[in-house]
């Protein structure tokens, strides 16, 4: 039996408005050994950041009421929030647009998105 130290693992929080994309990071990062904090809403982040500390932030772009794009800057102008790896995702916006941005992500995921290409992304930015 394999015993895994959950104080080691290493911290994704995941923020996305739909509860079943939510579902699947969760599901695909736990089975890869992420602990995950899964968020509906960006309303509390900073208060989720401070307790959770992750390692890594994946945030969605369209959130119910909320632009992703603008919770993005908000963590990179915050001094605690500013060298959290964040990756940001979309099913509207590609690739070229994230980047086009003053402010860039440390990478994209486009939705529907593949397990592999996830995997690949977080462990690139989180073992870093």
């Amino acid at each position: 039996m394999l015993i895994i130290d959950l104080s080691v693992l290493k911290r994704v929080l995941v923020v996305d408005d739909d509860p079943d994309v939510l579902e699947v990071f969760q599901e695909v990062l736990e089975t890869e050994h992420y602990k995950v904090y899964p968020l509906l809403s960006p309303r509390y982040i900073f208060k989720t950041i401070k307790d959770f500390r992750p390692d890594l932030i994946i945030l969605d772009i369209m959130l119910n009421g909320m632009d992703g794009r603008a919770v993005f800057k908000e963590l990179r102008l915050n001094a605690e929030t500013a060298g959290i790896p964040i990756i940001m995702a979309s099913a509207r916006y590609d690739e070229n647009y994230i980047i086009s941005q003053k402010y860039h992500p440390d990478d994209y995921l486009e939705k529907p998105f593949n397990i592999t290409d996830l995997l690949r992304k977080v462990g690139a930015l989180i073992e870093n």
